[in-house]
């Protein structure tokens, strides 16, 4: 391993994160729409969410056509799945947990969801919520987002931790053979079209994640 979270000779492919409003994803599992997609049993990390907003009532109700619903500004991705208990919810699991903290990173070796350390606390610690909300909580990607950084900011921190710097903590991770595609998407109906990246996995299940193309030095 190097120092930062990349290992010796990994290259960055995709990544998604930083941004606070865009929080949510939706779902079909076993021919149910969910919208916005909630796990079903909780998970215990130090994370504000702060005022959260909602998707539009078109997209709750699935009354939209095709990938219509990457227009909503506060859907970050989509899953399908025959059943709960497939790969592809594991992971918008973690990434629905974590929330504005997420990272969700694509690399020539492995899709991975991935936060500030801070956020999981430390072992064998008390978390910063089990030990009173202490006032001096550790710094997040997210924390700060709305409040004094930027998404720029957000995507250089990252950008640092991934080769050195702040800790990182891998919350989920497939290796890019247990994947039965991962590709990159423009989506949408407008010109450019949102860029998302597309991972379907052995199981048949599938998420895709809004991600931006890493292209080195513009980071």
């Amino acid at each position: 391993m190097e120092d930062g979270w990349l290992q010796q000779g990994e290259k960055l492919q995709r990544y998604g994160g930083g941004n606070r409003e865009q929080l949510h994803f939706g779902a079909t599992i076993a021919g149910r729409h969910q919208a916005p997609y909630r796990p079903s049993h909780s998970h215990d990390f130090d994370v504000d969410f702060g005022e959260v907003l909602y998707p539009t009532e078109l997209v709750q109700q699935g009354r939209f056509h095709g990938d219509e619903w990457v227009h909503d500004p506060t859907i970050r991705g989509w899953i399908q799945a025959d059943s709960p208990g497939r790969v592809a919810v594991e992971c918008a699991d973690l990434l629905v947990a974590v929330g504005p903290e997420a990272w969700f990173i694509g690399t020539d070796r492995r899709i991975a969801v991935v936060a500030d350390a801070a956020i999981a606390g430390k072992p064998g610690q008390e978390s910063a919520l089990e030990a009173g909300n202490s006032e001096e909580s550790a710094k997040g990607f997210g924390r700060l987002f709305g409040k004094a950084r930027s998404a720029m900011n957000a995507v250089a921190e990252l950008s640092e931790s991934l080769i050195g710097g702040t800790e990182l903590v891998t919350l989920w991770e497939c290796p890019r053979e247990h994947l039965g595609e991962m590709t990159g998407s423009l989506k949408g109906r407008s010109t450019d079209g949102s860029g998302f990246s597309v991972n379907r996995f052995a199981d048949g299940s599938v998420i895709e994640v809004s991600t931006k193309i890493h292209v080195k030095g513009f980071m």
